[in-house]
């Protein structure tokens, strides 16, 4: 049924994706801000560090995001399908949340290097 080759081929890829995932946890630090695009243009950047709720209204609809205990999360969108509301709470800087139907961003941000945004 299956030849040696075929099993280390599949046992290879199978290491070689958990070290890449691996390698990107590690990479990823806790951010301090998120920022948030709509139709890829700044919308505002909010501190990690201050419990809010904010209102992300478009023309392309209505999202809510909800900063609590250094977390972000969409708790309210009016999309179709709903995806963005099982992201579940990003506070890391390789983590974000993506609304397609609303066009909304968010990005965690770190405090410099390549994963700070300049608004």
């Amino acid at each position: 049924m299956f030849k040696k080759a075929d099993i280390i081929l599949a046992v290879t890829l199978l290491v070689l994706g958990f070290g890449v995932l691996a390698v990107l946890k590690g990479l990823s630090v806790p951010g301090n801000s998120v920022a948030v695009t709509v139709d890829g243009v700044p919308f505002g950047v909010y501190d990690l560090s201050k419990d809010q709720i904010v209102h992300i209204d478009s023309a392309n609809g209505h999202n809510t995001m909800q900063i609590l205990d250094g977390q972000a999360r969409m708790t309210e969108a009016d999309c179709p399908n709903g995806d963005c509301l099982t992201f579940g709470s990003i506070s890391q800087t390789s983590q974000m949340i993506v609304c397609l139907p609303n066009h909304v961003v968010i990005t965690v941000l770190g405090e410099s290097g390549p994963d700070a945004i300049a608004y």
